[in-house]
């Protein structure tokens, strides 16, 4: 599994982080084993003074596209998480 990522596309979060948004998102890739899948836990070392976290939206998508008009958008992904 490929995972696509799409960051510093959200004009809120940017200004939160004190951080300029960038003309084009940023796209980056993560490893398939950073989503928990089933319900499985999550853990951390216990020496952790702080711990940050972000929640996502991720979409499987199922589909080869390009230039695909909203409307048809829905027929592209098959699971949300």
């Amino acid at each position: 599994m490929k995972i696509i990522c799409i960051g510093r596309n959200y004009s809120e979060h940017a200004k939160e982080m004190n951080s300029a948004l960038p003309e084009n998102p940023v796209f980056f890739i993560k490893p398939d084993n950073c989503l928990l899948r089933n319900n499985q836990p999550f853990y951390y070392p216990e020496f952790t003074k702080e711990l940050q976290y972000e929640l996502e939206v991720v979409l499987r998508i199922n589909r080869l596209g390009r230039s695909i008009n909203k409307r048809y958008a829905h027929r592209y992904y098959d699971a949300v998480t």
